[in-house]
């Protein structure tokens, strides 16, 4: 999140200095509703994978198709406002959704890299599984 945070406030001086205040709000308005977007379905996620691990994957679909649906209905919304482009520039603010999605999405790949997770169980050190110190089939 706070990749994504800086990636998006250099975007916006970016804007700033080569489109004025329009694409800087654009850039901070895209990167925002992008960044509260995705922080609350990783929220639900993580939530869930904790307390019900086998239903983390449908509802990680769900949410990111949910995700998906609320970006667009907010683009719907957006385009049927009128003189919008003398607030915020549409390209700035695409590129603000755009730079807070792939911060995101490379934090997410960096961290599944570098997470340490088992891919099985190790029996216990104390228990025994059949093959003690003694031999079956020596005693007589």
């Amino acid at each position: 999140m706070l990749a994504a945070s800086v990636c998006s406030a250099l975007a916006a001086l970016l804007g700033l200095w080569l489109g004025g205040s329009a694409a800087a709000v654009g850039v901070l308005v895209g990167a925002g509703v992008t960044l509260l977007v995705l922080a609350t379905g990783f929220a639900i996620v993580d939530m869930v994978a904790g307390l019900m691990p086998g239903a983390s994957l449908l509802v990680a679909v769900l949410t990111y198709t949910l995700q998906m649906v609320l970006l667009a209905g907010l683009l719907v919304v957006l385009s049927g406002v009128d003189n919008l482009d003398d607030v915020l520039s549409r390209q700035w603010f695409a590129a603000g959704v755009l730079t807070v999605a792939a911060a995101w999405t490379v934090c997410l790949v960096v961290h599944a890299m570098r997470a340490r997770i088992p891919l099985y169980d190790l029996p216990e050190s104390g228990a025994s599984s059949g093959s003690g110190s003694r031999l079956e089939g020596s005693e007589r």
